[in-house]
């Protein structure tokens, strides 16, 4: 424990605590490519004295909370001209379903999607469907009905692109911290359906590769469809938002994008939560049904 009396304690303490942290390459040359980029930013100077100051804030929250803290536990993104924002790594955690504000979103006329995962090409990419034209640390309290894109993460003025195969009312596309994230449609902070039905913001029908769900197993093709359709035409609304529930439920597309969504008990909870008995039921048994005929 550090012993605030002592200027020479706490010196010491620190200099222990942030030994060996480093900027990573891959921060240091996007870094580098922003200041060259974006020259007339007025955050962008700052940067070096907002990094270094992350680094003993994380040290000495290290040693308040007696633990090691990697400095990869929080994200800059490079994002809006109101200096960075943070977020969860990626690289860590591939499918977000945490409830943590600090999250990269969209949100388009009521409609929010949270900022799932990274994708390595860009082969899902759709149509331009507009640009970002507005930019906040608090992207909840900008409410507007104007056909704006407002996010915490992605650039003032970059495009944001439909998925291909998909509703823009399930997902987007936009450029994060260089590289093209998925924004899926999520039910939060008092942004739910906004009118629109589990199949608007879960539109997969016809374009599934397989669904897995968590501690069950997995199907494809026709199975995952036939048990999809069942999801559609049974699932009832019982909230308009909850909290992540512990089981996921994974959908991968033809495309190669995937989807995540979260059960708890007998509900399904993505944008609105849903009862989806039937779905799981018969999900189950085709499961069992399949691993029958395979070791007959």
């Amino acid at each position: 424990m550090i012993d605030l009396n002592s200027p020479e304690s706490v010196r010491e303490q620190l200099n222990s605590g942030v030994a060996g942290f480093s900027c990573r390459e891959d921060m240091r040359a996007h870094i580098i490519a922003g200041m060259d980029k974006r020259p007339v930013r007025g955050w962008i100077p700052r940067l070096g004295a907002v990094a270094a100051g992350l680094v003993v804030i994380l040290g000495i929250a290290g040693w308040f909370m007696n633990r090691p803290v990697s400095i990869s536990e929080l994200y800059t993104l490079e994002a809006g001209g109101n200096g960075p924002v943070r977020a969860w790594p990626v690289t860590e955690h591939e499918f977000v379903l945490s409830a943590e504000e600090d999250h990269a979103i969209l949100i388009h006329r009521g409609k929010l999607y949270r900022m799932m995962y990274q994708l390595d090409g860009l082969r899902a990419m759709g149509d331009s469907v507009g640009t970002v034209t507005a930019y906040s640390e608090n992207p909840y309290d900008l409410r507007t009905d104007r056909n704006d894109y407002i996010s915490n993460a992605v650039l003032k003025g970059d495009t944001v692109y439909a998925v291909e195969g998909l509703p823009v009312t399930t997902a987007l596309l936009a450029e994060v911290d260089g590289q093209m994230a998925l924004f899926q449609r999520s039910g939060e902070h008092g942004y739910g359906l906004n009118g629109d039905s589990l199949q608007d913001t879960c539109g997969v029908l016809g374009q599934i590769s397989s669904i897995t769900l968590e501690n069950v197993g997995t199907l494809n093709g026709e199975d995952a469809e036939a048990v999809m359709e069942i999801l559609m035409k049974k699932a009832r609304l019982e909230n308009a938002e909850a909290l992540p529930g512990e089981q996921s439920l994974r959908i991968t597309l033809k495309n190669g994008v995937q989807l995540e969504m979260s059960l708890s008990g007998d509900q399904l909870i993505g944008c609105g939560v849903w009862d989806c008995t039937e779905f799981l039921d018969a999900f189950r048994a085709l499961v069992a049904e399949r691993a029958g005929k395979q070791i007959v």
